[in-house]
């Protein structure tokens, strides 16, 4: 468990430093066998310690989902329906507020977000719900990250280092876009995508 925790305190702290989440707000997790080492309800991402992580089960909710992250449902979810070891989930502003004018998807119109990252679906379902869980672990499915509605995102990855990467690239992708969109001069030469 020491290594766990630890991978997961080094990613909160990096999430909360580069303006990812605020320190309440957000969780990680790893899978590992068939356990998930998530981060507790509440906690600060940039404080964490051993305690603050929660180890549950893969196959079914447990009495440790109570303290466990309210999305651990959503975590397991993704894991059970993809080959996904790690999550990351943040309330990135750009991403948050894109996914309010949007209507299904954010579709990155920077060369990196396109190349790397693609097209983040945009999904419905109250924090910590079945149906939140259902469409994110859907969308994960074809896609590195997508964004629950007013809510924040879910990026994934085979290690928290992946994960981390696509949600830096899902914030960054969407801050471009935003900004892109709402410039209030000439329109720059786009692509079809920006239309």
């Amino acid at each position: 468990m020491s290594l766990a925790w630890q991978d997961i305190s080094r990613f909160g702290r990096k999430l909360v430093q580069s303006g990812l989440t605020n320190s309440r707000f957000g969780n990680i997790s790893i899978l590992r066998d068939d356990r998930i080492f998530i981060t507790s309800t509440g906690s600060m991402l940039d404080e964490l310690d051993e305690a603050m992580v929660v180890v549950v089960d893969l196959s079914r909710s447990c009495d440790l989902d109570r303290i466990a992250s309210s999305e651990t449902c959503v975590h397991r979810a993704v894991y059970q329906s993809t080959a996904y070891a790690a999550i990351i989930h943040t309330h990135s502003p750009y991403a948050v507020a894109l996914s309010i004018l949007e209507r299904e998807a954010v579709e990155p119109i920077d060369s990196e977000g396109r190349l790397f990252l693609g097209k983040m679906p945009i999904v419905e379902g109250q924090i910590g719900t079945d149906e939140l869980a259902m469409a994110a672990s859907a969308a994960l499915h074809d896609h590195k990250a997508c964004i629950a509605r007013g809510h924040g995102v879910f990026a994934a990855g085979n290690s928290l280092g992946d994960a981390y990467t696509a949600a830096c690239m899902a914030e960054h992708s969407a801050q471009v876009r935003y900004l892109v969109k709402t410039y209030p001069g000439e329109k720059f030469i786009s692509s079809p995508s920006l239309q």
